[in-house]
């Protein structure tokens, strides 16, 4: 029987183009996710209705990766036997394209209640408190993206790390939130402030999802799940390798 596909060692062609093209469109979703992101914060922080609506109404173009992604990993799991190396990249693609989609549904939500919120019954001090943590969020996901795509223990370490931070400014903002709402007698005014608070949660939210990311790029480059152990004891233990 002909066969259309050129040997390569243990794969074929055909094969080692369809990893490499899982790879390829894992960090296409990521740049996509990133971008939706940065509007959503955008039009949150300035009160840019196009923008905000734009992501609320274009999420189905994340949702159409993950599905396409998850398909191609699922096809190639099915028809070949991918050794090891490979066989933990499909599992990290997929656990990625997860965390995407869901950084994804996040920033829709933001865009989605920023069109609802009423600007003239929010604190300015309060909007630079939560741009400073949608700024931190947005770093500190770009690292964990990058992280993968360089297979860089140590970036992925960093953005772990810094998660911590992201939870702590999280809680300071909620404070803050919560010393305005207690002033406040008005039920229209306070439903304002309880949409902005769970814009900040989607926030936090995506820092969770970013350190998931760094994660999984760790269990890619060393084989190693760390998701349950901590920063030193994940050095200690890669150290010893």
């Amino acid at each position: 029987m002909e066969n259309n596909r050129t040997s390569t060692g243990h794969i074929s062609t055909s094969y080692s183009e369809s990893i490499s093209e899982i790879k390829s469109l894992t960090l296409e979703m990521a740049g996509l996710v990133e971008a939706s992101y940065s509007d959503a914060l955008s039009g949150l922080i300035k009160a840019e209705s196009e923008l905000s609506h734009n992501v609320a109404t274009h999420d189905f173009l994340t949702n159409n990766y993950e599905i396409d992604i998850d398909e191609k990993c699922h096809t190639l799991l099915a028809l070949q036997t991918p050794v090891a190396s490979d066989l933990r990249t499909i599992i990290v693609v997929l656990r990625i394209i997860t965390d995407l989609e869901r950084v994804g549904d996040e920033a829709e939500k933001i865009a989605r209640l920023s069109l609802k919120i009423n600007y003239n019954n929010i604190d300015s001090g309060f909007l630079m408190t939560l741009q400073h943590l949608g700024q931190k969020t947005s770093a500190l996901l770009s690292k964990s993206i990058d992280a993968y795509a360089r297979k860089s223990v140590e970036q992925a370490l960093d953005v772990i790390k810094n998660d911590k931070a992201i939870d702590s400014e999280y809680e300071s903002c909620m404070r803050q939130l919560i010393s305005y709402i207690v002033k406040i007698e008005e039920n229209k005014v306070v439903k304002n402030f309880l949409d902005i608070s769970t814009c900040a949660k989607s926030i936090e939210r995506i820092g969770d999802h970013a350190k998931n990311i760094a994660q999984h790029t760790i269990y890619l480059v060393k084989g190693k799940d760390i998701r349950h152990t901590s920063v030193e004891q994940v050095r200690s233990e890669l150290n010893e390798d």
